[in-house]
């Protein structure tokens, strides 16, 4: 029987005492009949090697010249990172993965900090056990009731990896097969099952646990209780500090917003001379209220940003700041961090500084009001400014353009509700007042970038990366499949923004935006200043939102400190750290959302099964085509096991599904009709077939 890589590491498990090759080899060696000694073949040889040069690497073995011990620092842990089949991954520090069977888990959930132990080594991979776990990755889950027996309630978590079964053994109330529980896992095992406590359960038809489940899901953090940290800083927030800010109070200055939005962080005022403009970005000055290493400050760097799940809001800041003392709100006096900016009548920034402020906001514009007013024959001073302020975002993004920019036409959805149902989900407007806000922004936030910059004051910026060679190839390739040019260019924004400008109004243009996009790679926080790609800014950080966004907040507290003479707030290696933190949680931040979306979109669709749709395929993979409708921000699946007229094969150069034998051809960016086969809510899945 040949030596298994299992049994040298079983035997090397049991070894107290330095041992050798030669002590592996004698103990799996057999008698030679001629030279009556121990022997083992090439192949097992070569094993042994493979198994002890694989420990070392791991360190779990110590080598000194010819011999072997076991290292008794030794501890392999790392996150295991559970598959759909229930089998995990577990990356090490040296990037080493190994696999570890379902049944050696060890009741180990996703994303779980896990000790583990080696117990086979194979020439494409590592396989190992479940120790212990070490840390919990989260001690909340979603799950599914599956039956009630002997005073026992049987359930299996949902919306992670895996066939994860638990038990309880009561419950608030009475449970039904089929409902949806939330649930806190403990620490008896029986028969495999993990014990839970079920807290609540709700049938998976209503809604009103939809937030709850996507909180459970990601992790997120709960709100804030109505009370909780409003002892920390309830000082005047005018009387002890107007001495030593800049008054703008005078100035006529606005805010635009959403028609329910609470948080009012920024304010913007425009004066006009001969010469070009003045733009005020007044920013709310949160750092005079969260202290640096204060518990607040702590909590809210734990939360690294605010949650908006369609009609819930999970603050990072308690809401009598986010909603009080730091919203900008109309009439009252409030302290800012402002940008004074000057631009030349062409829209070219000039030059900039900022200033500690208190501002009293004139009026409160929704930005559905704001364009009315623009677009209105009524004319007044407000109107006026209005204009004015419209016509300086258009010098001023046409000038951007010019310099690589690149403006995607992808729309945002938003969430219809009536009181807490949801009753659609639409495309979001763009209007010219949403414009002149993401415009102001941009230029405040390109300024506070090139000051701290210039100044060298170690700082947070906002980074996006250039487009990699690969993915520009890829792009390229899969323009090409639909006869799209590309014309390189110096400036690779400005090529892309001419595929951009010549798909607008064709039947693939939401599918080219949304590739391009894929092509790009993933923006971040870091304490380099290297320009972010995609605004065609060399300087670029992100300084308007620091009611929600915690880089924000450490950028006002860099820019405050150059102000107050103090150069160097955070070192580098606490910049790389909140900003890893901070990029990390936006993920999250963004995929829940992305996820409300999702379950939002299963419940409008549940009662339409059968019925057909306009579609238009937004991606192409071996198992099926992902499409969007046409007419509403829903996404779904056809599965390739669907398509049954023909056998279909996919090309992957061309991003397309053909039939052998009859050559149908499903391609990305073809506008198709589809019928919808099924909706889960559980899985939050929508499947479609080709009408």
């Amino acid at each position: 029987m040949a030596l298994s890589s299992k049994r040298i590491i079983q035997f090397i498990s049991s070894q107290n005492d330095p041992f050798t090759f030669g002590t592996i080899q004698k103990q799996f060696g057999k008698k030679s009949k001629k030279k009556n000694r121990d022997r083992t073949g090439s192949k097992d040889s070569q094993k042994i090697e493979r198994v002890l040069e694989t420990l070392v690497s791991l360190q779990y073995l110590k080598k000194n010249k010819k011999s072997f011990t076991k290292n008794p620092d030794f501890i392999l842990a790392g996150t295991i990172i559970i598959k759909p089949s229930g089998d995990g991954i577990v990356q090490l520090p040296d990037s080493t993965e190994v696999t570890i069977p379902a049944q050696a888990t060890n009741n180990a959930h996703h994303k779980d900090l896990v000790r583990i132990a080696i117990t086979n080594i194979r020439q494409n991979y590592i396989m190992g056990r479940v120790l212990s776990v070490l840390k919990s990755s989260r001690s909340e889950y979603s799950a599914r009731i599956e039956g009630i027996n002997n005073e026992k309630i049987f359930l299996q978590l949902i919306d992670i990896p895996g066939r994860v079964k638990v038990y309880a053994t009561s419950a608030p109330a009475k449970p039904q097969t089929g409902h949806l529980a939330r649930i806190k896992l403990g620490k008896n095992i029986i028969d495999g099952r993990q014990e839970c406590i079920i807290s609540s359960m709700y049938p998976p038809t209503s809604e009103e646990f939809d937030v709850q489940r996507i909180i459970v899901k990601h992790d997120l953090p709960d709100p804030y209780s109505r009370d909780e940290y409003k002892s920390h800083k309830l000082m005047d927030p005018i009387s002890t500090t107007i001495d030593n800010r800049k008054d703008y109070r005078q100035l006529y200055t606005i805010t635009i917003d959403g028609e329910y939005a609470k948080d009012f962080d920024d304010a913007i005022s425009l004066e006009i001379d001969g010469t070009g403009y003045r733009l005020y970005v007044h920013i709310a000055d949160v750092s005079h209220f969260v202290e640096t290493g204060s518990d607040l400050d702590q909590e809210a760097y734990s939360r690294g940003t605010s949650y908006y799940l369609g009609n819930t809001v999970i603050p990072m800041l308690p809401e009598f700041l986010s909603n009080n003392l730091c919203s900008l709100v109309e009439g009252e006096d409030r302290l800012t961090l402002t940008a004074e900016i000057n631009i030349n009548k062409n829209g070219i920034v000039t030059d900039s500084s900022f200033y500690k402020g208190i501002i009293r906001s004139d009026k409160r514009l929704t930005y559905k009001g704001a364009s009315e007013i623009i677009h209105s024959k009524d004319r007044s001073s407000l109107s006026a400014l209005l204009i004015e302020m419209n016509r300086l975002t258009e010098k001023m993004k046409s000038h951007r353009m010019k310099n690589g920019r690149i403006n995607l036409d992808l729309q945002d959805q938003e969430i219809i509700y009536d009181g807490d149902s949801t009753v659609d989900i639409v495309f979001a407007q763009r209007l010219p007042s949403h414009e002149i806000v993401e415009e102001f922004m941009l230029t405040a936030n390109e300024a506070a970038s090139k000051m701290l910059r210039e100044n060298n004051i170690p700082s947070l910026y906002r980074i996006h990366e250039n487009i990699s060679t690969d993915k520009l190839f890829s792009l390229k390739c899969f323009l090409r499949s639909l006869n799209i040019q590309f014309q390189e260019r110096d400036n690779i924004g400005i090529s892309i923004q001419e595929v951009i400008n010549n798909v607008s109004g064709r039947e693939y243009e939401q599918v080219v935006n949304f590739i391009i996009l894929k092509s790009f790679m993933q923006a971040f926080y870091g304490e380099k200043p290297l320009g972010h790609f995609g605004l065609g800014f060399k300087d670029y950080t992100h300084f308007t939102s620091p009611i929600r966004r915690y880089p924000d907040l450490i950028v006002h507290r860099c820019i405050s400190a150059m102000i107050a003479g103090n150069k160097h707030l955070y070192s580098d290696m606490e910049l790389h750290a909140i900003g890893e933190q901070s990029s990390t949680l936006e993920r999250i931040a963004q995929n829940a959302e992305r996820d409300l979306v999702k379950l939002k979109s299963c419940r409008l669709m549940l009662d339409h099964v059968g019925e057909v749709y306009d579609v238009v395929i937004s991606g192409v993979t071996k198992s099926g085509l992902f499409i969007s409708l046409l007419n509403k921000p829903i996404e779904g699946f056809i599965p390739l096991r669907f398509l049954t007229d023909d056998y279909y094969v996919i090309n992957e150069d061309e991003y397309t599904i053909v039939g052998k034998k009859l050559g149908r051809r499903f391609r990305l960016g073809d506008r198709i009709k589809a019928i919808l086969a099924s909706v889960e809510i559980e899985t939050m899945r929508i499947d479609f077939d080709v009408a």
